[in-house]
């Protein structure tokens, strides 16, 4: 007694989600065709985005004059530097033409 009992109420349980199931499937395909329709809107709409830079060109610039700042050479360095090799050829091809033998 207590199967076919049990077995009932299975199949009760059983019916009433199929029946839930029909009407999910059923509402599902009322709304199918506009989940479609926004969806090929949404394919074929352009994104427009506007990107605030101006904070980012800014710290860029802020950066490009630090390194100008601290990577330049002095020009009397140079010179400087210029004056001295210019020395020491001088020196050498003197040095080369006394003492080498005549």
């Amino acid at each position: 007694m207590r199967k076919n009992l049990s077995q009932q109420k299975l199949l009760e349980i059983l019916t009433s989600e199929i029946e839930t199931l029909k009407q999910t499937t059923e509402n599902i395909n009322e709304i199918a065709p506009e989940i479609d329709r926004q969806l090929q809107i949404l394919k074929t709409t352009k994104l427009k985005y506007d990107i605030n830079t101006d904070k980012l060109e800014q710290l860029l610039e802020d950066h490009k004059r630090k390194l100008e700042k601290s990577v330049v050479i002095p020009h009397w360095f140079l010179w400087v530097l210029a004056g001295i090799m210019i020395w020491m050829i001088i020196q050498n091809v003197v040095y080369i033409y006394l003492k080498a033998p005549i």
